[in-house]
């Protein structure tokens, strides 16, 4: 319990203490007033009372009458329990390749549609998890930060078309992708407010790489130590396929040719995203077995695990009553009590009155 104004509690002290110094007055001339009488006895068969008994319950009554209205004065209320703490948020991050290779045509109609695809059947089962949107080549391009808004992340992904990819990009670098991924989950948590949950960074790509593989390896193994689970989704298939860009705003269309002139085939490498979900505590799943995009989906999906915090304060049920009301009505309950003392009824004689009747008898 706590006191708004604490000082008034004093000041109920002093009350308290002024009426108990009253009664007390009081009780000493009524004694005074028998003595002149003629005493207890005589006093108690003239009048029918005893004027020189000490009225504890009168001093009892208004002691904790003003008692009482000096602590709801105060106004005293309950110490609330802390409230549960809000549940831990989790977070999806979806990065989509979306270099020249993703055009290859070995998968109906290109990799990068069926990408597209496969990253809004993952939205659409991540209902209650904040989900980002993020697109890498040669670099990483943020789309959308991880939210809850999923209408606003599918907008975004219907916007992810062909004339994104450019002929002249590095090809995929996935240790880019990575980093990148894990920097927009933490940028993400350290202005949240809301525990932090599982991290998870989601790559669709097809694994045909621009860079060494060490560097992916040293990106898996950053996102690792930073708590981030990095799943892989393949797209394409080993024998590959050719690639034909299509024509845009500031760009030409067309096939695209390698150094000799000759049409480029790009090929799915898929020991190379396996690899990486391996060392970075994630699975791996191609695009086009549904056994093991399910395995990811539930990966992704299952709650994370609640940890009940022992010794929880539960809200006793008195708590929920208002105390300076009760504390009010309560006072004048004592003083109603002490006005009735020396209430008489007709036909009616309290037991202390009948015992001096049988003394004075």
């Amino acid at each position: 319990m706590t006191f708004t104004d604490v000082s008034l509690l004093w000041l109920g002290a002093t009350l308290t203490a002024l009426i108990v110094l009253g009664v007390w007055s009081h009780g000493t001339r009524r004694r005074k007033l028998a003595t002149f009488l003629g005493g207890r006895r005589a006093l108690v068969r003239l009048a029918r009372t005893d004027l020189s008994g000490l009225r504890l319950g009168r001093v009892l009554l208004l002691g904790l009458a003003g008692a009482s209205l000096a602590v709801a004065a105060a106004d005293p209320h309950w110490v609330e329990p802390p409230p549960p703490e809000a549940p831990p948020v989790d977070r999806v991050v979806l990065a989509i390749d979306v270099s020249a290779s993703m055009q290859a045509t070995d998968v109906v109609p290109t990799r990068l549609a069926r990408a597209v695809q496969v990253a809004g059947e993952l939205l659409a089962a991540l209902e209650g998890q904040e989900v980002g949107l993020m697109l890498f080549a040669g670099t990483s391009y943020a789309l959308a930060p991880p939210t809850l808004d999923h209408s606003a992340v599918a907008f975004l992904l219907r916007g992810v078309v062909p004339t994104m990819a450019s002929a002249y990009d590095p090809g995929t670098l996935l240790s880019v992708a990575v980093r990148d991924g894990v920097a927009m989950l933490e940028a993400v948590d350290s202005a949240a407010t809301a525990p932090v949950g599982r991290r998870r960074l989601v790559l669709i790509a097809d694994g045909d790489i621009g860079e060494a593989e060490a560097a992916i390896v040293d990106a898996a193994a950053a996102a690792s130590a930073a708590g981030v689970d990095v799943h892989a989704i393949g797209v394409g298939t080993e024998r590959g396929g050719p690639m034909s860009l299509p024509a845009g705003t500031y760009q030409l269309g067309g096939p695209v040719t390698n150094a000799a002139g000759a049409r480029a085939v790009s090929r799915m490498r898929e020991p190379v995203l396996r690899d990486l979900a391996r060392s970075a505590g994630g699975l791996y799943a191609h695009a086009e077995a549904e056994g093991d995009l399910a395995a990811i989906r539930e990966a992704l999906v299952a709650p994370a695990p609640v940890v009940q915090a022992p010794g929880a304060p539960v809200r006793p049920p008195w708590a929920r009553y208002d105390l300076p009301f009760t504390l009010g009505i309560a006072a004048l309950i004592l003083i109603l009590m002490e006005s009735l003392l020396d209430a008489s009824f007709p036909g009616l004689r309290s037991p202390r009155a009948l015992s001096r009747a049988r003394e004075v008898a």
